[in-house]
């Protein structure tokens, strides 16, 4: 019986500390920060994230009947004069603004990490990115006015194959590399996408700009917070009608202007930053 009470009493106290030791298990598991967390889950479980990107579309539905029906119509800031009688095109941007990269978000929140170079790479040769809501029917109704479609991104050439396979699978008709113009794909195409949008508005008029940074609409280098805000404010014509920008919260140059472009600084530091840029009205 001795024995029998011995084992009983370690008993009780290995399971009294295996519980003890429980929260502080679990709370090493968890996220040194929540960056990431609250944006990524919107996008993912929201209506109204679904339901801007259909407004979206819908707003760029209708602009694009009224650009076809007028020759002096142009989104294109690169295009000056001499496209009147050019074929009609649409540029769109790629990544959350035709193609949804959420699960790749959740995957770095979980993991308390933070975009690298390798990761990206691996996850669009999963080709595992699906359609934004609304851009189906969009891309239908461009195909039916026989408006050409290109998309203008930032991925790099070495990822084009998978990219435009990705594409044909989730809008479910065939996009050609043509169509697709990669960053580092001719020697002057670089981040900056102001040589691309040109090579496109040689040929094309250009009816609409779609995307979800400012950057997709016209070059604006590495501006502050303040000065992107007040460049903005300066294409008031352009927005909803030429323009139709799509939600990221995500990350984007809005982002890098808070931690100065600097993407070598460490989390805790740009954590530090995005703190600072906080307005609480407060004195």
């Amino acid at each position: 019986m001795p024995k029998l009470f011995f084992l009983l009493f370690c008993l009780c106290w290995i399971t009294i500390i295996a519980h003890a030791e429980e929260p502080a298990t679990r709370a090493a598991t968890l996220p040194r920060t929540d960056q990431g967390l609250d944006a990524t889950l919107w996008i993912q479980t929201s209506v109204e994230h679904d339901v801007a990107c259909v407004q979206a579309y819908r707003l760029a539905t209708t602009q694009a009947t009224h650009a076809l029906k007028d020759a002096c119509w142009t989104a294109a800031v690169e295009q000056s004069d001499g496209y009147a009688q050019l074929p009609p095109a649409v540029i769109l941007d790629l990544d959350e603004t035709v193609l949804n990269n959420a699960e790749f978000m959740s995957r770095l929140v979980q993991h308390d990490t933070s975009w690298n170079e390798d990761l990206w790479n691996q996850w669009v040769r999963e080709k595992k990115s699906t359609a934004v809501p609304g851009v189906k029917d969009f891309l239908r109704h461009l195909e039916q006015n026989e408006i050409a479609i290109f998309f203008i991104t930032n991925r790099d050439i070495q990822l084009e194959t998978p990219t435009v396979e990705n594409l044909s699978a989730v809008l479910g008709r065939q996009i050609t590399k043509s169509q697709v113009l990669c960053q580092n794909e001719k020697p002057d195409w670089t981040w900056n996408k102001t040589s691309r949008r040109a090579f496109v508005a040689r040929c094309h008029r250009i009816l609409l700009l779609l995307g979800d940074d400012f950057n997709d609409f016209t070059y604006q280098g590495k501006l502050s917070a303040r000065e992107r805000i007040t460049q903005g404010e300066r294409y008031q014509e352009y927005w909803g009608r030429r323009w139709i920008l799509l939600p990221n919260p995500v990350y984007g140059d809005w982002e890098k202007a808070l931690y100065h472009y600097d993407s070598g600084l460490p989390n805790s530091k740009k954590l530090r930053l995005k703190f600072d840029a906080l307005n609480t009205g407060e004195e």
